[in-house]
């Protein structure tokens, strides 16, 4: 009798985008450039640092059809399958929107357009088989049955460094990609103070107070930008 057969996890979220762009092409909504682009943006299933569970690099990568984007998924963030599949997706939501959308409007539609039921949560999105829609939802659970190679074994957030890779896991923050990444509610009318409090994702924020809305600043130590609190 033949063993199952298996997948690891590096095809399993290259698998995750076949079945988004799949899902975007029946919909009709995203051009083929746009899905081109996001067939050939270099996907890779990393370690990470334990700080976030996934991230995208725009045109960071030549691979003979011009730069494309470079996204990362986190083992060392792992939570479960379907969260790996919810990363994924959110990530390559960055790509389809374009570089300097961060969570916003664009960004929301793009990750709806590639299997989400309803736009996703910028900050530490708690990920269910629920949110994919239907077609989306029953292709990845049955890819994830299929999952042979193990699972993440280092998650020790705050218990030292993790032996042979020289760095200390730390719990997961949210994806850092712009504003609107830890979804601070704005002051409205009546509120008090005019200056608006923007913190960046230092472990201890750096917090700034700027009468304005779009302040567009990022912090030289921990290089994400400034949200709104």
């Amino acid at each position: 009798m033949s063993a199952p057969t298996t997948t690891t996890h590096e095809l399993f979220i290259h698998a995750v985008r076949d079945i988004a762009i799949a899902h975007a092409r029946a919909e009709g909504i995203i051009d083929e450039a746009m899905l081109t682009r996001l067939a050939h943006a270099k996907l890779l299933y990393g370690i990470g640092d334990g700080s976030y569970r996934g991230v995208c690099y725009y045109s960071a990568w030549e691979n003979g059809i011009g730069n494309v984007d470079v996204v990362e998924i986190a083992a060392s963030a792992q939570e479960s399958w379907v969260q790996l599949a919810g990363t994924t997706i959110h990530e390559l939501g960055h790509v389809l929107a374009g570089k300097g959308m961060g969570h916003g409007n664009e960004w929301k539609d793009a990750a709806v357009s590639l299997g989400f039921r309803k736009r996703p949560e910028a900050a530490g999105q708690v990920y269910r088989l629920a949110m994919f829609a239907p077609a989306i939802r029953h292709a990845v659970y049955a890819l994830a049955a299929k999952i042979g190679d193990g699972s993440p074994a280092f998650r020790t957030y705050g218990l030292g460094g993790l032996g042979g890779f020289g760095f200390t896991m730390v719990k997961p923050r949210p994806c850092g990609a712009g504003i609107g990444t830890k979804g601070g509610k704005s002051r409205g009318k009546g509120s008090g103070s005019r200056l608006r409090l923007w913190e960046c994702e230092c472990e201890r924020p750096v917090k700034v107070r700027v009468a304005s809305d779009d302040f567009r600043a990022h912090c030289d130590e921990c290089e994400s930008p400034f949200t709104r609190k």
